[in-house]
């Protein structure tokens, strides 16, 4: 028998790749297209300098091959503010889940609904779609299967049950964001705006269909209750009980110091809301100003030389956040040493946030260091992009966005890469006379967008993970859910027409 015989033979299986690889093939083509444009001798007129067209023209400059990885430094240097809060953050998020504070808490409350199963839904729901919204959590989601699924099929309900509650809820989170920093304040400083800048809109969505989830999980696991057969599950109901009822997980007990963790780990969210909400502005007075003045002349000890609430930067905050790790550090004491290694492996599990932020940076860089990107901006500002309704406009960049995001999955790499560009684009799109323009709305518009895609996406970790964690296949979990994503479909589009019409009334609601 000859050895080719006995070799396998390998099929070809697509996958799709990562998002280091999409956005780094971006750059390699923002450098191919250079020495294009650059041979071609096509021209640019630079951005602050158009007064005189004829005489300020350049030439698009070629992109060396050097330079292309030396942009990624650049970018890095350019975005090192979100990255540092990124780090930070990361950090803070490790030892809270560390302290196993969260998982005793959600525990807690939901075996304390054991007789009323069926109500621990929305508290799963409403808990995590927080914690997506105001940080991104999605694929640390996962984690609360384990915890779910034993009480739901206690309770008489099936496994698929408990995939939806932590799928949809953990999936909406990001989806709904509010203050995601990974999200909204990046896609705001590449855009040139406010990331406060249609929050008011952002948090009533949020409750709106964060209600919508929690109602629609309860419809489906009462319908189950009442006829097991409705399961998308039922064929293996039996064996998923031997199974999760025999490797439950065990008790987590809420501690008065993990307690005491939960509501700090809550109290930092609400400090870096309060600090970077802009008060004055939206209340047109000086009292944030002026109790910054105050702390500076009496309280120097304490926030000497950092700027006023509403005012304040990404560095700020992630100074807070380092505080917070080390108070919930203190409160959950080991040992200095310990302390030292926490901070280190949660800031390291957000470098590969922080190297895509810097590459996504790298293609802002190229493109305005190469002249592109004014040459961009001069034909979106030369075309009839201005005119276009608004309400169209709001669809068209939800519906174009849905695609992209399957394409650069991540949300801080999408914002980075696609807004300093598309924030341009938005400006040029103002509501009647009131002269609010679109960026805030199309930074919502991508939010709704990749959310969409990652809670459907075969590549995505909270669906594939949670097919694997309840032992069935993607295609069901589909099946199951399908409904749901096309409702959710019609919703966002809804949110996102009403929300243009909002701006209307000369409000920046949205």
């Amino acid at each position: 028998m000859k050895n080719n015989d006995l070799k396998t033979k390998k099929k070809f299986k697509f996958k799709i790749p990562t998002s280091f690889t999409i956005l780094f093939a971006v750059l390699v083509l923002i450098m191919i297209a250079s020495w294009i444009m650059h041979y071609a001798g096509v021209t640019f007129i630079p951005e602050h300098s158009k007064e005189n067209p004829e005489q300020d023209a350049q030439r698009v400059k070629a992109i060396g091959i050097v330079y292309l990885f030396v942009s990624i430094f650049k970018g890095f240097e350019n975005k090192v503010e979100i990255i540092v809060f990124v780090l930070s953050i990361g950090a803070f998020i490790y030892i809270v889940m560390k302290s196993k504070s969260l998982d005793a808490l959600t525990q807690k409350i939901a075996w304390k609904f054991k007789d009323k199963t069926i109500w621990a839904i929305p508290i799963v729901v409403i808990f995590l779609s927080f914690c997506g919204s105001a940080y991104g959590m999605a694929e640390e989601a996962l984690g609360f299967h384990m915890i779910i699924i034993p009480l739901m099929l206690v309770a008489g309900f099936d496994v698929f049950t408990a995939l939806i509650t932590v799928l949809l809820g953990g999936g909406i989170g990001p989806m709904l964001a509010t203050f995601d920093p990974f999200l909204i304040f990046t896609a705001a400083a590449s855009a040139g705006s406010e990331p406060m800048d249609g929050l008011v809109f952002r948090l009533i969505a949020w409750v709106l269909v964060t209600g919508f989830t929690s109602g629609w999980v309860m419809f489906y696991a009462r319908g189950v209750k009442r006829n097991p057969q409705l399961s998308y599950t039922f064929s293996t109901v039996e064996e998923d009980k031997r199974f999760f009822l025999k490797e439950q997980v065990n008790e987590v007990p809420l501690t008065k110091k993990r307690i005491s963790i939960s509501v700090i780990f809550l109290f930092m969210f609400l400090i870096m809301i309060t600090y970077l909400f802009p008060w004055d502005e939206l209340l047109g007075t000086t009292a944030m100003n002026d109790f910054a003045i105050w702390m500076e002349k009496y309280l120097p000890f304490l926030s000497g030389m950092v700027d006023p609430i509403g005012n304040g930067d990404m560095f700020v905050v992630a100074g807070l956040f380092l505080i917070g790790s080390l108070v919930v550090t203190i409160l959950n004491w080991e040992n200095e040493e310990s302390f030292i290694e926490d901070l280190m492996t949660g800031a390291k599990d957000m470098i590969g946030v922080a190297f895509i932020i810097s590459i996504a940076g790298a293609i802002t860089f190229l493109l305005e260091e190469a002249g592109i990107k004014s040459l961009m901006i001069g034909g979106i500002e030369n075309s009839n992009i201005g005119n276009m309704n608004p309400f169209l406009f709001i669809v068209m960049t939800f519906l174009l966005f849905i695609p992209m995001s399957f394409a650069i999955p991540s949300t801080s790499g999408f914002s980075s890469a696609i807004f300093p560009v598309w924030g341009e684009l938005s400006k040029q799109i103002t509501i009647g006379s009131t002269g609010i323009n679109m960026v805030s709305g199309s930074i919502t518009a991508f939010a709704y967008a990749n959310g969409m895609a990652n809670m459907v996406s075969p590549a995505s970790g909270i669906v594939v993970g949670a097919a694997q964690i309840g032992r069935t296949s993607y295609g069901t979990i589909m099946k199951g859910t399908w409904k749901f994503h096309v409702s959710l479909l019609a919703i966002n589009i809804s949110l996102l027409l009403i929300g243009t019409g909002l701006n209307y009334t000369g409000a920046h609601i949205f």
